[in-house]
């Protein structure tokens, strides 16, 4: 049986138009499926664990963006069962699409799971109780996607296909008022002490922030992190060098300094903020884990 969660907000309405793109080609290929619509924040979990022990879905195509992908996974992980996970994407960011290489076109992206043409299990990040599929982040990025999810303007740069630009906003008034601290960072039992922190960027694929290549050389299911830490740069260093993350050529800045590991400790000086695919999850102190191969996805 296949389950469906469509969030017909997610990219300011982009899921509602997708799933009526969708929904005539299911029903002409004669698909059973059960579809489920998310009203709320945090609805897209409850759903996936209703479909997987009530229904007894074993394959769920989430219809939405990277907070609609975290929820559905968080939800399959709760279910205790296997469940094959699929995305057609239809969010503003899609960060989770285009590190996996997913098709962008709709029915194209339906196909290829129903098809099941790319099958492989990748590695999840544990932060708490919680999972993260992207990236978890502790300080100015953190800040940043509070402060673009609260933002009046996201909505209306969506809808004008300029998310990124949101984003871009946010940065530029987050900057001003971030004071960065000072961080003990444990990887794998090695303790680091870093000065003047402006963020810490743990990472399953490349990008985040809607196609910035915060970790170039992540990977999905090497069972190992990719962290990015930015610290002891100005605000205007900050600024100016902050362009080069969309091509991932920061990475060759010397404030810029990348780790690897399975098991991550953040303690800072100051609490700071962090997300998990781009929502605000929790504060410093934190412990993150990889969960190596551990779900199963298609696209």
């Amino acid at each position: 049986m296949l389950g469906i969660i469509v969030n017909p907000m997610s990219g300011s309405g982009k899921g509602r138009d997708t799933w009526k793109q969708l929904e005539p080609t299911l029903k002409g290929l004669g698909v059973d499926y059960q579809v489920r619509k998310t009203s709320g924040i945090g609805e897209a979990q409850k759903l996936a664990v209703e479909l997987i022990q009530k229904e007894g879905v074993t394959k769920i195509i989430a219809v939405g963006g990277d907070g609609t992908v975290n929820e559905v996974m968080n939800g399959i992980q709760q279910s205790g069962k296997p469940c094959l996970f699929g995305l057609v994407a239809a969010g503003s960011g899609n960060d989770y699409a285009k590190g996996h290489g997913l098709a962008v076109e709709p029915v194209q992206a339906l196909t290829r799971i129903l098809k099941e043409e790319s099958r492989k299990t990748i590695d999840l990040i544990k932060i708490n109780e919680r999972i993260a599929v992207n990236v978890v982040g502790a300080g100015f990025d953190a800040l940043v996607a509070k402060k673009t999810n609260e933002a009046s303007y996201k909505g209306w740069l969506n809808k004008t296909k300029l998310g990124k630009v949101a984003y871009v906003l946010s940065v530029l008034s987050v900057i001003r008022s971030f004071q960065p601290c000072d961080v003990n960072l444990v990887v794998d039992g090695q303790t680091y002490h870093v000065q003047k922190v402006w963020l810490i960027a743990i990472a399953n694929i490349p990008n985040f922030g809607g196609g910035m290549r915060i970790c170039p050389d992540a990977v999905p299911n090497d069972g190992v992190a990719e962290i990015c830490v930015v610290s002891n740069v100005s605000r205007w260093e900050l600024l100016f060098a902050f362009p080069l993350i969309f091509s991932g050529k920061h990475a060759k800045h010397p404030g810029v300094r990348f780790f690897r590991g399975r098991h991550i400790h953040i303690q800072s000086q100051n609490p700071l903020f962090v997300q998990a695919d781009g929502e605000v999850v929790s504060h410093t102190p934190m412990t993150v884990e990889m969960l190596p191969s551990c779900q199963a996805v298609c696209g």
